[in-house]
């Protein structure tokens, strides 16, 4: 017999088929794949604690900005309480 006729062959040859095409999905497909989505995946962690650290930066960089146009507000009014005192 060159090739099995009878089912239990066909099955066996099928069953060595799968198992040999799961493993080379395995290997090419799924590993490599699994492998740059988990890179991926801490390159997002990555930017995510930088886009965290910016925001706290721009919020510290806003705060100091608000507190010069109080500055500027106040001293605006004192040149307009200047020029309005020669005026007189």
């Amino acid at each position: 017999m060159e090739f099995p006729h009878d089912i239990g062959g066909w099955i066996t040859v099928g069953g060595t088929v799968v198992t040999i095409l799961t493993v080379a999905v395995k290997v090419l497909i799924i590993t490599p794949l699994s492998t740059q989505i988990r890179e991926l995946n801490g390159n997002f962690g990555a930017l995510n604690t930088a886009l965290s650290k910016s925001q706290t930066e721009i919020d510290e960089l806003s705060k100091h900005i608000s507190q010069h146009d109080v500055t500027l507000a106040t001293h605006g009014e004192q040149i307009h309480t200047l020029f309005n005192k020669n005026d007189k």
